[in-house]
């Protein structure tokens, strides 16, 4: 009786090797997420940068009764869920975490930096300053 020599198809060989090429292949994709999301975070800035100076002419326009449905909503690179006054503030809303929760996007604050002093509301509103009067802006509920 004739034996063949079966070669393992996985380099390293044997049942150890088998299972390392699925964990290989996961930290793969993982890294390849994480290099698809960082990656989508700098074109955004990048999309930011270039839609800024259109952005501040719109933020030195909108007013707080103007009708929300023919404020912008294309700007520049970047397209905004809503754009909306609150006193000196001018919001640039890109979307929400959750359909209706966690609004986030762009503030023009020019008189001062924002902050989250208003303790009668369940919101949290966090400001991160970009440059100038620029700063992302999120809220959580």
């Amino acid at each position: 009786m004739a034996v063949t020599a079966v070669r393992d198809p996985v380099p390293g060989g044997g049942v150890v090797g088998r299972r390392a090429v699925p964990a290989r292949r996961a930290v793969a994709a993982l890294l390849a997420g994480v290099a698809v999301a960082t990656g989508c975070g700098v074109v955004e800035g990048q999309r930011f940068e270039r839609s800024a100076a259109s952005m501040e002419q719109v933020a030195r326009s909108v007013r707080e009764d103007d009708d929300p449905a023919k404020r912008p909503r294309k700007i520049g690179s970047l397209a905004f869920a809503d754009v909306r006054r609150d006193g000196a503030r001018v919001y640039f809303e890109l979307g929400e975490v959750i359909e209706g929760v966690d609004p986030y996007g762009y503030v023009y604050s020019p008189d001062e930096r924002p902050v989250d002093d208003d303790l009668s509301d369940s919101v949290d509103s966090a400001f991160e300053h970009i440059r100038g009067p620029w700063y992302h802006w999120s809220d959580t509920y």
